[in-house]
């Protein structure tokens, strides 16, 4: 499938040259005592129709992974704006967040509860964002090509369709972005068990095989330590039988291109092509999970520069994204007619034969197309926004021969 190269949509331009497809303002709570009054704000906007979202982490303990999440997401091409929201006793600083964002040049304001109590806080949060919102309602426009793009993809709720229909079909569409010069990411390297031979054939040289052959034997580590292997009764019920099985529809969603290595989260990717994302912490063997399921795994995209993110369900989805959109696709027809108000794609004409994959590609093209000028998904429509900021420690590095620092890959 070959796709244009012209201009998909207009954008808008960001003071360091990124370029957005939304233009919202965040509101940040730095601690779960800030939560309630972030998340009411948050909510009197919405109703109101306006783009303004909502994140935030529990704990009142500093965590370096927390604080560069954080950071990514106020440097996020699709926020405009920021509103900091602070306690006043945790070490998360919210002035220092506000700080960066006027660095990052995006409007920007902070307050802690504890100067103002629950319903003044509300009052003032209100009056900020109003402001914040009218500051960047005139942001500089820009044409948005398919190759300034970056796309993350997700399995959730895996069925024996997921692998015949929804995943492939996604992988085709990442095939089609990387001709044209685009930048896609998959994860979940519990759902590759038995495919290391495979991942490593397709990397684009040696640096790119022994990062992918590393991360891939971190996670079988982890996996035996723990006892936990990513299949669940979920997908039992949906058809599959074995994760290894599941691993073969589950890696199908990353297409057919050449792997350019591994990035951790918080990272860009460094140029254009696929690459995997490393969602598992680094605390040594035996670390287990390191997300909180699909809500937390989507964010981590995020936080590496994607725009938007794929979430492949055969059993169904309904969750969504407060930083990017998520286009939700599954395979199975009777998911799509029970969640046809949460659901964006419906790809069973693929499995009964009423449409191609070329069909179905272009399809799925002009809905990123749509979405990337402003077109609401479904999630949106519907108001779904979970945030789960899951909790790791990672090493800024891929590989033991880093550990000097992340070091910058040569083609």
């Amino acid at each position: 499938m070959k796709f244009t190269s012209d201009a998909i949509a207009t954008g808008y331009l960001r003071p360091d040259g990124q370029k957005g497809i939304r233009n919202k303002v965040l509101i940040i709570y730095t601690v779960n005592c800030a939560s309630q009054p972030a998340k009411r704000i948050a909510a009197h906007f919405r109703a109101a129709g306006e783009d303004v979202d909502v994140l935030g982490c529990e704990s009142s303990r500093a965590n370096r992974m927390h604080i560069r999440k954080f950071l990514c997401f106020i440097n996020h091409p699709n926020v405009g704006a920021v509103l900091a929201i602070g306690h006043g006793d945790e070490e998360t600083s919210a002035e220092q967040l506000a700080a960066f964002a006027r660095k990052c040049g995006k409007p920007s304001d902070f307050f802690f509860v504890q100067d103002y109590g629950s319903q003044q806080s509300f009052g003032r949060g209100v009056h900020i964002v109003r402001d914040l919102l009218s500051a960047i309602k005139n942001a500089p426009r820009t044409p948005i090509y398919l190759k300034d793009l970056i796309f993350g993809a997700e399995c959730g709720g895996s069925d024996f369709t997921s692998g015949l229909a929804a995943n492939p079909l996604v992988g085709s569409f990442y095939d089609g972005v990387i001709d044209c010069g685009g930048t896609v990411m998959f994860e979940e390297m519990y759902e590759a068990i038995g495919l290391k031979d495979y991942l490593v054939s397709r990397c684009v040289n040696d640096r790119a095989a022994r990062e992918i052959a590393y991360t891939y034997d971190k996670y079988l580590a982890g996996a035996i330590a723990s006892g936990q292997f990513s299949i669940s009764p979920g997908n039992m019920r949906g058809g599959l039988t074995s994760v290894e099985e599941k691993s073969m529809g589950a890696v199908a969603k990353s297409g057919s291109r050449p792997i350019q290595g591994v990035v951790k989260v918080t990272y860009k990717p460094p140029r254009p092509g696929v690459w995997y994302m490393d969602g598992m912490g680094d605390k040594g063997k035996g670390c287990g999970f390191g997300g909180s399921g699909d809500a937390s795994s989507t964010l981590m995209f995020l936080t590496s520069g994607a725009h938007m993110t794929f979430l492949t369900s055969g059993r169904g989805h309904i969750t969504g994204n407060p930083v990017g959109p998520i286009i939700k696709v599954t395979g199975n027809a009777r998911t799509y007619q029970n969640l046809e108000e949460d659901v964006d794609v419906n790809a069973s004409a693929l499995i009964n034969g009423q449409k191609t994959m070329d069909e179905m590609t272009q399809e799925v093209f002009e809905l990123v197309s749509r979405v990337a000028n402003g077109e609401l998904t479904k999630g949106e429509k519907t108001g779904h926004y979970e945030c789960v900021m899951g909790n790791m420690i990672q090493n800024p590095w891929i590989l033991p021969e880093d550990a000097d620092g992340y070091k910058e890959r040569k083609a």
